[in-house]
C-alpha cells in the first residue's frame, strides 16, 4: 500500500512529474532483506563449512574404517598365524613330552642296568671271598673281597641293601677275630732252614784227619836213659792208639759221613713237608711235620750252635701256631643279595 506524501506548507505540488519519497518502512524492509540475505549467505557458508567438515570427517572416518578393516584383516591373519603357531607349539610340546618320557624310560633302564651291573660285581666279589675261605682258607684275602663288595653296594641308594651290608660287616668281624698267623713269613723261614741244613753242625761226626789230644814234652836225646827211651816209646804207641778225655756227660757216638748225609736229608724232608702243609693250610700235617723236624734237629744237631738253637726255637713257635682255625660261614650276604635280584623275565 502506498501512501501519498504530504505537501508541506508553502510548497506547491509539481505537475508533470511524481516525486517519490522513500519512507522509513521501506528502508527498514531493505535493511531486513539485506540482513536476511547476509544471514542466508552466512548460513550457506556455514552449511558449506559444515559440509566440508562433514566431508573431512567422513573422509577421516573412511580412512579409519579402512584402517580398521586392514587391522581386522591383519588381526585375522595374526589369529590364523597364532592358531597355527599354537598348533605347532602343541605338536612340539607333545613331541617334547614324548622325548621326556622316552628319556625317563631310557634313564630308568640305564640306572637299572647300572644297578644290576654293580650288584653283579658285588656278587662276584662275595663269591671270590667264599672261595678264599672254602678253597684256599685265606681269611685276609676274603676280608679284602668283602670290603670291596661293600664298597660297590655303597654306590647304590637301595634301602634293601642295608641288610646285605650289615651281613657283610658281620662276616668281616667274624674273620677278623680269627688268629692271624704270618703264613708267608713262616713259609720263607722254612725255606731258609731247608737251604741251610748243610751248614747246621751235628752233635758228633768223624773228623777227616785225626789230631792227637795231648802231647808230652820230649827229653833231649843226649839226656835220655834206656828206661826213659823205653817209656817214651810206649807212651807214643799208646797215644797213637788211644785218646783219653775226661767228660761229665755220656759219650756220644761218632757219625760216619754217609750217616751224616742221611741225617741232613731227613731234616730237609721234614722241613719241606712242613712247608707244603703250611701252603695247603693243613694244620694237623703242619704241626706234625714241624714237631718231627724240631725233635730231629734237637736229637742230631748241635744245640750249642746259635743258628741251630734259633731254628729250633722258631720251629717251637711255629708248632704252637694254628694255621687252620675253624672258619666261619660267609655265604649269608651272597644269599641275601641274590634274593633282591629282580628276575630278568619278570613283568615290571
Amino acid at each position: 500500500m502506498s501512501v501519498a506524501p504530504d505537501s508541506g506548507p508553502g510548497q506547491k505540488p509539481a505537475f508533470g512529474r511524481t516525486r517519490v519519497r522513500t519512507p522509513w518502512v521501506a528502508r527498514l524492509g531493505f535493511m531486513l532483506a539485506a540482513v536476511a540475505l547476509l544471514l542466508t549467505v552466512m548460513t550457506w557458508l556455514d552449511e558449506r563449512r559444515d559440509e566440508d567438515a562433514d566431508s573431512s570427517a567422513l573422509a577421516g572416518l573412511n580412512l579409519q574404517m579402512q584402517s580398521l578393516q586392514q587391522n581386522a584383516a591383519q588381526k585375522q591373519v595374526l589369529e590364523a598365524e597364532t592358531a597355527e603357531t599354537h598348533q605347532t607349539l602343541k605338536a612340539l610340546s607333545d613331541k617334547l613330552d614324548s622325548f621326556d618320557a622316552e628319556l625317563a624310560d631310557l634313564r630308568k633302564r640305564s640306572e637299572e642296568g647300572r644297578d644290576s651291573w654293580i650288584k653283579d660285581e658285588a656278587a662276584s666279589l662275595l663269591v671270590a671271598a667264599i672261595e678264599e675261605i672254602d678253597i684256599r682258607a685265606n681269611p685276609l684275602l676274603a676280608i679284602k673281597a668283602l670290603q670291596q663288595a661293600d664298597g660297590r653296594l655303597k654306590l647304590l641308594s637301595d634301602p634293601r641293601l642295608l641288610a646285605v651290608r650289615s651281613e657283610i660287616a658281620r662276616e668281616i668281624d667274624a674273620l677278623r677275630t680269627l688268629p692271624q698267623s704270618d703264613l708267608d713269613g713262616m713259609a720263607v723261614a722254612l725255606a731258609g732252614y731247608t737251604a741251610g741244613v748243610d751248614q747246621f753242625p751235628l752233635r758228633r761226626s768223624v773228623p777227616e784227619n785225626y789230631v792227637p789230644g795231648e802231647t808230652h814234652d820230649e827229653v833231649p836225646a843226649g839226656k835220655q836213659t834206656l828206661w826213659v827211651k823205653l817209656e817214651a816209646g810206649l807212651t807214643r804207641l799208646a797215644n797213637d792208639m788211644f785218646t783219653v778225655r775226661r767228660r761229665s756227660v755220656p759219650v756220644e757216638p761218632l757219625l760216619a759221613p754217609k750217616e751224616e748225609f742221611f741225617l741232613r736229608r731227613n731234616l730237609e724232608l721234614r722241613l719241606d713237608a712242613a712247608r707244603a702243609a703250611l701252603l695247603n693250610r693243613d694244620g694237623r700235617a703242619f704241626q706234625d711235620s714241624v714237631h718231627a723236624a724240631r725233635v730231629w734237629m734237637m736229637a742230631y744237631f748241635d744245640m750249642r750252635d746259635n743258628a741251630v738253637k734259633a731254628a729250633a726255637q722258631q720251629l717251637t713257635s711255629m708248632e704252637q701256631q694254628n694255621i687252620a682255625p675253624p672258619l666261619p660261614d660267609i655265604s649269608g650276604s651272597l644269599a641275601l643279595l641274590r634274593e633282591l635280584e629282580t628276575p630278568r623275565n619278570a613283568a615290571p
